[in-house]
C-alpha cells in the first residue's frame, strides 16, 4: 500500500504556484522581493548570516555507525567526509559551507553539484548559486522531479539528473514543493525598509541639495550673474578651509543666513531596529549576538550574552545543520560503499563548541545522576556520552540502601545504622557457615538442570519470535520493492517507516506477555524445587501461597526489565542496513531479520537464551530463599560469594563472604548481581552475640 501511495503522490499534477496565487490575493502589487534582490548589499541580512557562517565550522561533521548491541563507531575518515573537506581543487570545506549557509538562509535552497569518476563515485563537489539551478518536473506535470535546469550564464542551460545534485532545502515552499522556503521571505518588507533608510540618509549626506549659507542683497535688488559668481568665489576663498570662522565685511547691505538640514530629522533608528529584530528572529539569532543596537538594548533587562549565544546555537545553527546532515544522508552518503555492518548517519559533533560546553557538562551531570540512582543502565549512559557499548554494560548501578516496596505495603523495619569506618561487619560463626554450605550445595545441585530446561524454553521462544518477525517483514519488504545495492536505498527515514511497520505487524505486546509467562513459570518451578533444600535449613517443605505469589511476581517484574520492543527495533535497523549493503532482495532481507531478531543483543538465540536462563535461575533461587525464610520469620542471611565454583575473584566480593545481612540488604544484593554471578544466601538463625 505504501508503495502504491508513493507512486500516486509523485505522479500527481504539480502546478502549485497557480493554485496558490489563484486562491490567495497579494496584499500589495509592489514586488518587494525583486527590489531587495540577492541581499548581498543588505547589512541587516549579511550580519546574522555571517554569524551563522562563522559559527557552524566550530562543530565537526562526522559519520556515525550504529552496530549491533548498541555499538557506535565514529567514522571520522569516511570517504564522504574526505570529499567534503576537499571538495575540489579551488576551495575547501569552509568556503563550501559558508556559501551553502548563505544560499540556505537567503533563498531557502542551496545546491552542490557532484562530479563523478568513471565508476560513478563522486570525486568533486561544486557549490552552485541558488539562482542558477531550478528543479523541474515532467512537462505534463505528472512526475514530481525529473531534472534540474542549470543556467550558469554565457552558455545554454544544461540538464542535471537529480542524483547528481545535493539539494539543501529549508522545509518545502507551498508555492513550489520542489524547492525550500526562504526563512527570511516573511521579512522582505523589513529588508526593503532598511535598505531605503540607508539610501535616503546616504543620498542626503552625499548629495545634499542645500547650501551652507544664503547671501542675498538687503534691498532685494537684482544682482548681475557675474557679480553672483564673483561673490561666491570670493566667499569660498575667504572663508573656506583654514580661514573658516573669520570676520565677514560686506560693502553693501546684505543678508547672510545659515541654512541646512537638522540631522535629527534623519533619525530612523526605530524603523531600522524593527528590521534588525525581525530578520534575526526569522534566522533564530538574537539581535544582540550579531551586535545590532536593538538587541544590545534588550540585554540590559533580559538574558546575558552567553545565554543568548547558546540560544543562537540552539535556534539558528543546529537546526539548519541537522537539516543539511539529513540531506547528506539522503543524497550523498549512499554514493559511497558502506564499510562494515551497521546503520550510518551523518551528524554534527558539538562537543568542542565553546558556547555549548556548559550545556555538555550539565547533560553529563544529569546522566550521572540517572546512572547512580539506578534509573538507567550503564549502557544507556555510555550511549548518551557517545562511548562504545557491549553486553557487560547492560547493568544497573543501584544503591544498596534502596529497597523494593510494593504499592500499599506496610513499611519494613529500617536498616541498621551503617558501620563506622574501621569497624568489621558481623560475620556468621563457623558452625552456621557450615550449615549454610550444606543448604547451598543442595540448591546448587538443582541449579544446572533448572537452567538448562529454562534455556531450552527460551531458545524456542526466541526462534519463534524471529520467525514471526520474518513473516511480518517479508510482505512489507516485497511491497517496498527493494532494489539491488547499486540503487539509492539506504535512507534512514525509509528504514524508520519499514521498522515501525514491521513492529506493528509483529505485535510486540503479545510476545512480551508470552515472555513474562515463561519467567513466571520458571520462578515458580524454582520455588517448588527449593523445598528439598528448605527442609535442610529448617524452613519446611511446603510452599505457602503468599510466598508462591511473591516469587511469581518477582519473575514477572524481571521479565519486564527486558525491553523486547527496543531490542527488536535496534536489531531490525542492523539487519536492514547489513542486508541492503550486501544488495539482498526481500526474501534474503527477511531471513536476515529473523536471524537478528532471535539473537537480539547477543550473536545467537542460543547465547541469548543461555545467558538469561543462568542469570534468572540464580536470581530466582536467591529470591525464593529470601521469601521462604521471611515467611518463617527469618530476617537475616549469611552471604556466600566467590567460593562455590568459578566466578569473581574481586577482593570486595571475597571479603563479604560469610557476612550477615538483613533480608532487605540480601534482596538488593541479589538484584544488583551481574549475569553469571556466584552470589548466594542461606538463612541465619543465630544471635549476634554468638
Amino acid at each position: 500500500m505504501a508503495s502504491w501511495l508513493t507512486k500516486a503522490l509523485t505522479r500527481m499534477r504539480h502546478n502549485p504556484q497557480s493554485v496558490f496565487m489563484g486562491r490567495f490575493l497579494k496584499r500589495t502589487r509592489y514586488d518587494y522581493r525583486k527590489e531587495v534582490g540577492d541581499c548581498i548589499d543588505a547589512s541587516v541580512v549579511t550580519a546574522p548570516v555571517q554569524w551563522i557562517q562563522r559559527a557552524l565550522p566550530e562543530a565537526r561533521l562526522t559519520v556515525m555507525q550504529y552496530g549491533r548491541g548498541g555499538k557506535v563507531n565514529d567514522l571520522a575518515d569516511h570517504a564522504m567526509l574526505q570529499l567534503i573537506n576537499r571538495p575540489n581543487a579551488y576551495y575547501g570545506d569552509l568556503a563550501l559551507w559558508a556559501a551553502t549557509v548563505w544560499s540556505w538562509c537567503v533563498a531557502g535552497n542551496a545546491y552542490w553539484i557532484k562530479v563523478r569518476n568513471g565508476v560513478g563515485v563522486p570525486v568533486e563537489l561544486w557549490y552552485a548559486p541558488h539562482w542558477m539551478l531550478e528543479p523541474k518536473g515532467s512537462d505534463d506535470g505528472r512526475e514530481f522531479l525529473t531534472h534540474y535546469r542549470y543556467s550558469p550564464g554565457g552558455v545554454e542551460p544544461m540538464r542535471l539528473e537529480p542524483e547528481d545534485v545535493v539539494h539543501f532545502r529549508h522545509g518545502l515552499d507551498p508555492r513550489d514543493p520542489r524547492k525550500g522556503l526562504s526563512p527570511i521571505d516573511g521579512a522582505v518588507r523589513e529588508i526593503f525598509m532598511d535598505l531605503e533608510s540607508s539610501n535616503f540618509v546616504a543620498s542626503l549626506l552625499r548629495n545634499m541639495g542645500v547650501p551652507g549659507v544664503v547671501i542675498s542683497p538687503k534691498t532685494g535688488g537684482v544682482v548681475a550673474q557675474e557679480d553672483v559668481a564673483a561673490t561666491k568665489a570670493w566667499f569660498q576663498e575667504a572663508f573656506g578651509g583654514d580661514r573658516r570662522g573669520g570676520p565677514l565685511v560686506m560693502g553693501a547691505p546684505t543678508d547672510v543666513v545659515p541654512y541646512g538640514f537638522n540631522p535629527q530629522q534623519m533619525n530612523m533608528s526605530e524603523a531600522r531596529d524593527v528590521a534588525e529584530e525581525r530578520i534575526c528572529a526569522c534566522l533564530g539569532i538574537p539581535a544582540a549576538v550579531v551586535g545590532f543596537g536593538a538587541g544590545l538594548q534588550a540585554t540590559k533587562v533580559g538574558a546575558t550574552m552567553s545565554e543568548m549565544i547558546k540560544l543562537a546555537w540552539r535556534n539558528g545553527v543546529l537546526p539548519p545543520a541537522r537539516m543539511m546532515a539529513d540531506e547528506l544522508d539522503r543524497s550523498l552518503l549512499p554514493d559511497f560503499p558502506a564499510a562494515g555492518s551497521g546503520r550510518l548517519k551523518t551528524e554534527w559533533d558539538t562537543s568542542e563548541v565553546l558556547a555549548l560546553s556548559e550545556d555538555e557538562d550539565k547533560e553529563t551531570t544529569r546522566w550521572q545522576a540517572r546512572l547512580t540512582s539506578g534509573a538507567v543502565t550503564v549502557a544507556e549512559a555510555r550511549e548518551a556520552w557517545g562511548m562504545e557499548v557491549d553486553d557487560s554494560h547492560r547493568i544497573y548501578l543501584r544503591p544498596i540502601s534502596s529497597i523494593e516496596v510494593p504499592v500499599g505495603a506496610p513499611p519494613r523495619d529500617p536498616e541498621p545504622e551503617p558501620k563506622q569506618q574501621g569497624e568489621k561487619a558481623a560475620r556468621a560463626p563457623v558452625a552456621a557457615q557450615r550449615a549454610g554450605m550444606a543448604f547451598l550445595r543442595a540448591i546448587q545441585r538443582q541449579e544446572d538442570p533448572l537452567a538448562r530446561a529454562f534455556e531450552k524454553r527460551l531458545k524456542g521462544f526466541f526462534v519463534g519470535f524471529g520467525k514471526a518477525a520474518e513473516k511480518a517483514a517479508l510482505p512489507l519488504l516485497e511491497a517496498e520493492n527493494v532494489a539491488p545495492k547499486d540503487a539509492v536505498i539506504q535512507e534512514t527515514k525509509a528504514d524508520d517507516l519499514v521498522v515501525e511497520m514491521i513492529l506493528e505487524a509483529l505485535g510486540i505486546g503479545e510476545h512480551q506477555t508470552t515472555f513474562r509467562r515463561l519467567f513466571e513459570a520458571q520462578y515458580l518451578e524454582v520455588g517448588k524445587k527449593l523445598a528439598e533444600a528448605a527442609e535442610l535449613a529448617g524452613l519446611g517443605g511446603s510452599l505457602p501461597d503468599p510466598v508462591a505469589r511473591s516469587i511469581v511476581g518477582a519473575g514477572g517484574r524481571r521479565a519486564g526489565l527486558v525491553d523486547l520492543n527496543e531490542q527488536t527495533k535496534r536489531t531490525l535497523f542492523d539487519a536492514l542496513a547489513e542486508g541492503r549493503a550486501e544488495g539482498e532482495g526481500a526474501a534474503q532481507l527477511a531471513a536476515r531479520v529473523a536471524q537478528h531478531v532471535e539473537g537480539g543483543p547477543w550473536l545467537s538465540a542460543e547465547t541469548r537464551a543461555r545467558t538469561i536462563a543462568r542469570t534468572e535461575t540464580k536470581y530466582a533461587q536467591n529470591i525464593s530463599t529470601i521469601e521462604r525464610a521471611r515467611a518463617a520469620n527469618v530476617e537475616r542471611f549469611i552471604v556466600f560469594d566467590g567460593r562455590l565454583g568459578p566466578g569473581r575473584s574481586l577482593p570486595d566480593h571475597i571479603a563479604r563472604n560469610g557476612e550477615i545481612v538483613t533480608a532487605d540488604a540480601a534482596a538488593q544484593m541479589a538484584a544488583d548481581e551481574h549475569p553469571n554471578g556466584t552470589l548466594s544466601f542461606a538463612p541465619y538463625f543465630g544471635d549476634d552475640d554468638e
